[in-house]
């Protein structure tokens, strides 16, 4: 089987799984932490390169209520916490990115983040990238607002890539749990990807469903826009 070099996702549901159960919204976003943390040795076990992660999107982190805000950062800087002491992270050399706008994060969620990039600059042969307080939308204004900004004189995709947040190649397939949508998620680097859509809430999604969804990737011609 081919296995694509590049999963992004969008783990989606976990507030509707927690309401299903009678939980807390805050236990069901921990379920898909800990899924997460599955869902990664579940790529990098079948030779995915790259993972890049809807962890926080801006307009959740907007429209949440401060108790539920409060608990996610807390959830977060747990997850952050064991991804920096993560052996795994270490003998799979995953470089680690953050992408999104970080500048409003509690000083520890911040302080972790750092130290996270700190350790894995030097790492090469992996990398997982998790979007945090991010937005496709302002990602490409922001590029836009680079390029104006430096005079440029020759605006084309290379040029216009090299101010996207993103460091890895483009997605060649992205799954997303619960909706049938891309939500705002990398709208640029999106544009030629395979999409898989699942009704699963994301707790619930397996790694039959990973599977799934690499299946119906090889089933699948690639045309680039062809």
């Amino acid at each position: 089987m081919d296995v694509p070099k590049h999963i992004a996702l969008i783990p989606d549901g976990n507030r509707r799984w927690a309401e299903q159960k009678g939980l807390k919204p805050w236990e069901g976003h921990e379920k898909g932490i800990q899924l997460f943390e599955d869902f990664m040795k579940w790529c990098y076990d079948a030779g995915v390169v790259h993972i890049t992660a809807y962890s926080l999107s801006k307009e959740n982190l907007d429209k949440r209520d401060d108790i539920e805000v409060e608990f996610l950062f807390r959830l977060y800087e747990v997850y952050l916490q064991k991804l920096l002491e993560s052996r795994d992270i270490e003998d799979r050399q995953i470089r680690v990115y953050f992408i999104g706008d970080t500048s409003g994060f509690p000083d520890s969620v911040k302080e972790l983040i750092g130290k996270i990039d700190e350790k894995t600059q030097g790492y090469k042969e992996k990398t997982l990238s998790l979007c945090v307080n991010y937005s496709g939308r302002e990602e490409i204004l922001e590029a836009a607002r680079q390029l104006v900004k430096e005079g440029a004189k020759k605006i084309d995709e290379a040029a216009f890539e090299k101010h996207l947040q993103t460091k890895t190649p483009a997605p060649d397939l992205l799954i997303r749990t619960a909706e049938n949508r891309i939500s705002n998620f990398l709208l640029w680097q999106l544009a030629y990807s395979e999409l898989f859509f699942s009704p699963k809430l994301f707790p619930e999604f397996t790694k039959d469903d990973l599977m799934d969804a690499m299946k119906q990737f090889n089933k699948t011609e690639r045309r680039y826009g062809k």
